[in-house]
């Protein structure tokens, strides 16, 4: 409580503001300190309120009446006695920060808002406890951090407007160079997307603009403007980077020119290489196997069918390989690499396809050695067969049946006298195995009535293994023909092969001989069936 001397109320009521005013609410933001500012703001609290305490309870200021130097020195000692409480007041505000942090310690890192603190000359009413818990925070209700959010959709599509116009320069300025270096025909695709964006740019920035302006929109034209704007700049940017991709794979093919015409030279040798031999071995087939047999490998596939076959052919596609090289050489010396990405793809595939000639080749001859090997082994079954036969055509269980025999005896030594020498069947191993096995079969027919069926079984068990070497060789000798022959082969031939290889397989796996064998031979016959249609379909 503090009194002015009588004749001073003026001042006694500036005294009074100014207690009132310590008085009051006040909010107070507490921090965490570190411990050397904690010990020196205890010190100096200490000191503040041990000196505001000793003074009592009232501090009272007598100020007379005197002269005018009286009055002066007497309104010096009450402003004195005004600050003095002053410093106990922040003193007092300094115990309470530091009794708060003390009581705190959760509050490290930020700051907390503390309750109303009501400060008076001896002291400061005790602070809640209770720290404020984040849900009394203002909870936001508008959505506006969603990531589906109108704000947020139209965030997406102004960034989506700035990428697109980047990138329409940057191709715009990337279609120069291209036609620069590969030409305007193999850039068009370039220019194209770069024009198509371009619109779609002119779009996105007229809806946008149309979002911007001062005529107010709607909520649905505002979200369908928005998405039409992200949807044009979506797909034209899409479609820039797909073209640009490819020109980067173009430059990427120029900077391993080089390389790659090195890789061509080496291939083209390495298959030259091959020749020789390959001349020798279709000198050896052409006298060995009549001109069906080896016609798969006859040349036919790069022309009309080359004297030299398919070492003739390759011959030519490896000529034509290394003279593109060559100019492909020259080109790059010149400074025009860039042009020659596709002629070094093109003279690679004339040198792969020259190798495969040659693998052709040596494919078929194996291929036919293997037939003609099964043919005298066939030959010699058939001859077994046949006597066997005579057993029960000379003891028939019934005279049909020993006429029917007897019939299918004398066409399969028919077959014999055609295929057992050295005409037919050493020329066409293929062919003579076709004619014994339908002597073969005309023979099981007639037998089927008079044999147990043991008897079918056991021959059945005896042809199976040769019908599927039959019918693998034949399939083999049909898909040599139609890969070299792809262009000219209609469906109808495909169709068979499809047929046969599925019946093959059907062979394999079924554990009845008979049923396996029926089916083996089925699938030989679709094979034949092809080759005759891939035969017709290429020369017309």
């Amino acid at each position: 409580m503090l009194r002015s001397g009588k004749g001073s109320p003026g001042f006694g009521q500036e005294i009074a503001c100014i207690v009132s005013s310590l008085s009051a609410p006040h909010m107070v933001t507490l921090r965490e300190y570190g411990p050397k500012i904690r010990e020196q703001a205890w010190s100096f609290a200490g000191t503040a309120r041990r000196r505001v305490l000793g003074m009592g309870a009232m501090v009272a200021v007598d100020v007379a009446l005197q002269p005018i130097a009286g009055a002066i020195a007497g309104a010096v000692a009450a402003v004195g006695t005004v600050g003095l409480v002053f410093a106990g007041a922040v003193a007092v505000g300094f115990v309470v920060l530091v009794r708060r942090g003390r009581a705190r310690p959760a509050a490290r890192s930020g700051t907390v808002r503390a309750t109303p603190v009501h400060t008076g000359i001896h002291g400061a009413a005790p602070l809640s406890s209770s720290t404020p818990s984040s849900s009394s925070a203002p909870s936001s209700s508008s959505g506006s951090g969603s990531g589906s959010g109108p704000a947020v959709v139209a965030q997406r599509a102004n960034i989506a407007l700035v990428r697109l116009d980047d990138d329409v320069a940057e191709t715009s300025d990337e279609l120069g160079f291209a036609i620069a270096q590969f030409g305007e025909e193999r850039a068009a695709g370039l220019a194209s997307a770069v024009a198509t964006a371009t619109a779609s740019l002119r779009a996105a920035f007229a809806l946008k603009q149309q979002l911007d302006d001062s005529v107010p929109d709607t909520a649905t034209q505002v979200r369908e403007w928005t998405g039409r704007i992200l949807s044009l700049c979506d797909s034209a940017r899409t479609a820039l980077a797909a073209e640009r991709a490819v020109f980067d794979d173009l430059r990427a093919l120029e900077r391993s020119a080089p390389a790659d015409l090195e890789q061509l030279r080496t291939l083209s040798a390495a298959t030259r290489s091959r020749l020789p031999d390959s001349r020798l071995l279709w000198q050896r087939m052409s006298a060995a196997y009549s001109p069906a047999a080896i016609a798969p490998v006859s040349g036919a596939s790069v022309g009309a069918g080359a004297p030299g076959g398919n070492p003739a052919a390759a011959a030519a596609l490896l000529d034509s390989a290394e003279r593109a090289a060559d100019d492909i050489a020259r080109t790059i010396a010149d400074g025009r690499g860039a042009t020659v990405a596709a002629q070094i793809q093109a003279a690679e595939r004339q040198a792969r396809a020259a190798a495969r000639l040659l693998d052709e080749l040596e494919q078929l001859d194996g291929a036919l050695g293997a037939s003609s090997a099964r043919r005298e082994s066939l030959l010699v079954a058939v001859r077994q067969a046949i006597t066997d036969a005579r057993t029960v055509r000379d003891a028939p269980p019934d005279p049909d049946t020993g006429a029917a025999v007897g019939e299918a005896i004398a066409g399969l030594e028919g077959v014999i006298a055609r295929v057992g020498g050295a005409g037919t069947g050493t020329r066409d191993p293929d062919a003579a195995i076709a004619m014994i096995e339908a002597g073969l079969a005309t023979l099981d027919t007639a037998l089927a009535g008079a044999r147990s069926q043991r008897q079918r079984l056991f021959h059945a068990r005896e042809a199976l293994a040769g019908a599927l070497l039959t019918a693998r060789s034949q399939s083999q000798t049909t898909h040599a023909y139609i890969a070299a022959r792809r262009g000219g082969t209609g469906a109808d031939a495909r169709t068979r092969l499809a047929e046969a290889d599925r019946l093959l397989a059907i062979a394999e796996a079924e554990s009845d001989p008979v049923v396996a064998l029926d089916t083996a031979r089925s699938s030989a016959t679709y094979s034949r069936d092809a080759d005759a249609l891939a035969r017709y379909d290429f020369a017309r």
